[in-house]
């Protein structure tokens, strides 16, 4: 990841851990989502890795028709952070030479991070419903309409109150030759650092809210939404199509370990209606994709692309006679949204640990681990169950440490003990997602 999108994911953390807060990933498009920018969300929902968000070139007011300006976001609150760090690496890799890699981002040495949260007042956004009506022949909404897209509006944004420099500090040491880590060419060390300044007023992170088209030119942003719910009504008709539902129904519910386990499972039992060759298929192509996470990336942008027209879609691997149906389209995101989660180190690792045919063990650390920390606040050292690993040779040990490590769970197989960082439960489970699906493709192959 880069510096900048570290640092907002651990700012998103220290403001609302487990909650709705978006960190932006991309520096060049924070003046893209200020208060009422209108938003495209391009990833299946999920309420531990998190939807992902893409710009368009519109707010709200562009898509009213004209009249008066909405009062100013208000100030919710000032907060400031010191020597935070948005990531920190450590590995030790023995294949077969010793390779170590340590790395921190976050602030300037002596710097502070000086943020306000700006939202959308529920009175200034209740006078522009009553005063100004959409503009339903807006080439923006007819092309949106025809896609069949939900736009949603910024509602609440995290902003810095001053300038601020970022930076980035890591050491490499050993043998720089492995397949799943950046091949150097030679024996020694590396340091590396890199910095980045952002700008006064620039957005870290943001709330969003779906905007919803009631008829021909009536709208509104209701403050609770489901994943059923659509911006524009099939076939034209008004409200009946959507269902309000209580926020104790998205909530707390969704807090612990059984809540992801079975969110996980309802995903991989779509993709186990595929045939054997389909489920063949789509482990060969994404064999060749692990590691390149670009060529992830672009695929999950073709699928959901594919999806939001209705099209069939086949992957490269995939016999021209097995399509992909809606839902196993949908299921496929799924996955990629958690595996393109992991850095393409871990997905270099996890084909490495089809190879050895491992992942049934990797996936139960991950799984033991999570049952008994999902809702642990706080750092910790807990015992590991010895049968865990108890199988692996020191290869596999090796490569089952570096894969989980990455995702900030530090094993320790002489003690043998692990250490817990809440901070990483949203790493551990896009890991766990990720090691699901190849673990279900691998069974069947």
């Amino acid at each position: 990841m880069t510096v900048f999108e570290n640092v907002t994911r651990a700012l998103a953390r220290q403001l609302n851990p487990r909650g709705d807060l978006i960190p932006l990933d991309s520096l060049i498009d924070f003046k893209r989502f200020h208060p009422f920018c209108l938003v495209l969300r391009k990833r299946k929902g999920t309420l531990f890795w998190g939807a992902r968000y893409v710009h368009t070139d519109y707010t709200l007011l562009d898509v009213l028709e004209p009249g008066s300006s909405p009062a100013e976001p208000t100030d919710s609150g000032n907060f400031g952070f010191k020597n935070m760090l948005g990531a920190r690496v450590e590995g030790k890799v023995d294949m077969p030479k010793t390779v170590k890699v340590t790395g921190t981002a976050g602030l300037s040495q002596n710097s502070t991070l000086e943020v306000q949260t700006l939202s959308v007042a529920p009175k200034a956004l209740e006078s522009l419903q009553e005063e100004r009506k959409l503009a339903e022949d807006h080439p923006f909404l007819k092309e949106m309409r025809d896609r069949g897209e939900n736009l949603y509006v910024v509602m609440e944004v995290v902003e810095t109150m001053q300038e601020v420099t970022l930076e980035r500090a890591g050491k490499a040491e050993g043998c720089f030759s492995l397949p799943f880590l950046p091949r150097w060419g030679y024996r020694g060390s590396v340091n590396h650092k890199e910095a980045v300044t952002i700008p006064k007023g620039c957005i870290l992170a943001f709330r969003v809210r779906q905007l919803m088209v009631r008829g021909k030119d009536e709208w509104d942003i209701p403050h609770i939404c489901n994943d059923n719910m659509q911006t524009f009504p099939p076939g034209g008709k008004p409200e009946e199509k959507f269902v309000h539902i209580q926020a104790s129904d998205v909530g707390e519910a969704h807090e612990d370990f059984k809540a992801l386990k079975e969110e996980v499972q309802r995903e991989t039992q779509e993709v186990k209606k595929l045939s054997q060759v389909g489920q063949s298929s789509l482990l060969s192509s994404l064999s060749k994709l692990l590691g390149n996470k670009k060529e992830l990336q672009d695929l999950e942008l073709t699928l959901e692309g594919a999806l939001d027209k209705g099209h069939e879609v086949t992957l490269e691997a995939l016999p021209k006679d097995v399509q992909l149906s809606k839902e196993a389209m949908g299921a496929v995101l799924y996955f990629l949204g958690a595996l393109t989660e992991l850095s393409e180190a871990q997905q270099k690792l996890l084909v490495k640990s089809m190879e050895k045919k491992i992942l049934p063990v990797q996936l139960k650390l991950v799984e033991s681990t999570m049952e008994q920390n999902f809702l642990q606040d706080k750092e910790g050292v807990f015992p590991l169950q010895p049968d865990l690993l108890s199988s692996l040779g020191e290869e596999e040990l090796t490569l089952t440490e570096a894969l989980v490590g990455l995702s900030g769970l530090e094993v320790q197989r002489s003690a043998p003990q692990y250490t817990w960082d809440p901070d990483t439960l949203p790493h551990l489970c896009a890991l766990y997602a990720g090691l699901s699906l190849l673990q279900l493709l691998t069974k069947g192959s």
